[in-house]
């Protein structure tokens, strides 16, 4: 979930940097902005392996997931800076890029085939950040409500339609991918 996110958040930032500054991105940009993904990732997930927070089962007893029942500031500091880091701040930074893409494409008089070409890519780049809320949204809510003690209102039939939804989540980017792009 947090390497999907971030790389949805690089998409809109090397989208803003290629729409909104004219610059292009070249190979080694990219392989520097994959492994800095996969380096905050692991810093993430890594981080209840060394102490601060823990992995335990779900509700429904059917995956595990970092502990949001446990009171402990140590572990209630890991949640809260963890939805900041891994939810707050990626999807603030997305709605400033597009934000100020859909800005510079109404504002810029340019060839038509570009802009045309440059809507549709923000689009499917829309389509997959709002797919990937939808499906994560709901966990982030039940993960909540159980972190901040309203655990009684989440059922193991409750918690398990979130969780499976949101754990499907990167399946959807490729198929999005196919039916909005000939490239692919």
């Amino acid at each position: 979930g947090i390497v999907s996110i971030m790389t949805l958040t690089v998409l809109a930032y090397e989208r803003y940097i290629r729409v909104v500054h004219a610059k292009v991105i070249d190979f080694s940009w990219s392989w520097r902005a994959i492994t800095y993904i996969w380096l905050y990732s692991l810093a993430w997930t890594g981080a209840p392996l060394l102490g601060w927070n823990r992995y335990t089962l779900e509700i429904h007893g059917l995956g595990c997931s970092v502990d949001w029942k446990s009171k402990d500031p140590n572990d209630t500091s890991f949640v809260l800076l963890f939805f900041l880091g891994c939810l707050v701040a990626p999807v603030g930074i997305m709605a400033y890029c597009y934000g100020h893409i859909l800005y510079a494409v109404r504002m810029t008089v340019q060839v038509v085939k570009l802009l045309k070409y440059e809507k549709k890519v923000a689009k499917m780049c829309f389509l997959m950040i709002s797919t990937f809320l939808i499906c994560w949204m709901p966990y982030a809510v039940v993960s909540l409500l159980v972190t901040y003690g309203y655990s009684n209102l989440v059922t193991p039939t409750v918690a398990i339609i979130p969780s499976f939804f949101a754990k499907s989540s990167t399946a959807y980017n490729p198929v999005i991918y196919i039916f909005m792009s000939r490239k692919v």
